[in-house]
C-alpha cells in the first residue's frame, strides 16, 4: 500500500533537518578514495595530529620530503643521486661501500681494522705503537732513518747502514766493509782486509796468506841475542830461516 502524503504537514523541518545532519558530518572519518585520486592544490596543507599515515603500495614524492624528529626506516633502503648528511651519523651493522670513497677531515677507526688488495697511501703515515709486518718490506726510493743514529739507505754503495758517527757499514770491494772516516776494513769471500778507501793496506786470503801493501811498521819488541831468522824476497813473501 503507497504512503499517503500529508498535505497539511510541511515539508521544512525535514529540510532543516538534513540540513543540519550536513552541517554535524564528518564524511572524511570513514571515506574511501577511488581511481580519480585526491588533490590538495593552491598552498593547501592535509595536517595529521594525533595520528598516523600508513602507505600500503608506493608513495611518490616531487619535491622536497622534509622530517623533524625521528625517521626509522626497515627494510631495504635505496638511494640514487647526490646525498649530504649534516650532523652526527651512525651505521650500526655490517657497511658495504662499492665504488670511490673519499674522505675529507680527520678519519678515525676505533677497533680492529682489515685491508685487503693492494693500498695507496701518499702522504706522511704516523704508525704509534707496535707493528707486525708479515711478508716483504720493499723500499724502491727513498731510506729508512731509525732515530737519530742509524739511517738505511739503498742509494748509498749499493746499499748500507749510515750512523750518526760518520761511520757506514755498506757493499765494498765485492763484500761488506765498515767505513769510518778514511779507514775501512771488512770481509769478502776471499778472506778479510783492513785499509783505506783507496787501496787495502792488509789482505789476507783463504788460502792463508796475508798481504802488505806498503810499508810495515813493528811498534816496540823486546830484544834478544838470537841470530836473525827471518828473510823477504823480491816480492814482499816472508820466510823464516832455519
Amino acid at each position: 500500500m503507497a504512503g499517503l502524503d500529508d498535505l497539511s504537514r510541511g515539508e521544512l523541518a525535514d529540510i532543516l533537518r538534513r540540513l543540519r545532519q550536513l552541517e554535524t558530518a564528518s564524511p572524511l572519518q570513514n571515506a574511501s578514495i577511488g581511481s580519480n585520486g585526491l588533490r590538495v592544490y593552491d598552498g593547501g596543507v592535509i595536517t595529521i595530529q594525533n595520528g598516523g599515515l600508513s602507505v600500503t603500495g608506493t608513495a611518490s614524492i616531487t619535491g622536497t620530503l622534509q622530517a623533524d624528529g625521528t625517521v626509522a626506516f626497515t627494510g631495504t633502503f635505496t638511494q640514487s643521486g647526490p646525498t649530504t648528511f649534516t650532523g652526527d651519523t651512525k651505521l650500526n651493522g655490517p657497511t658495504h661501500i662499492n665504488g670511490n670513497t673519499d674522505v675529507t677531515g680527520d678519519f678515525k677507526v676505533t677497533g680492529p681494522t682489515h685491508l685487503q688488495g693492494a693500498t695507496d697511501v701518499k702522504g706522511t703515515l704516523s704508525v704509534e705503537g707496535v707493528s707486525t709486518l708479515k711478508g716483504d718490506l720493499n723500499v724502491t726510493t727513498g731510506k729508512i732513518n731509525v732515530g737519530s743514529a742509524l739511517t738505511i739507505d739503498p742509494a748509498v754503495d749499493g746499499g748500507g747502514l749510515s750512523f750518526s758517527t760518520g761511520a757506514k757499514l755498506s757493499n765494498s770491494s765485492g763484500g761488506i766493509g765498515l767505513q769510518l772516516g778514511g779507514a775501512v776494513s771488512g770481509v769478502t769471500s776471499f778472506g778479510a782486509f783492513m785499509g783505506t778507501s783507496g787501496a787495502n793496506i792488509l789482505t789476507s786470503q783463504a788460502d792463508g796468506i796475508v798481504g802488505v801493501t806498503g810499508k810495515l811498521q813493528v811498534g816496540t819488541l823486546p830484544t834478544t841475542t838470537q841470530a836473525a831468522n827471518v828473510y823477504v824476497d823480491a816480492n814482499g813473501n816472508f820466510f823464516r830461516k832455519v
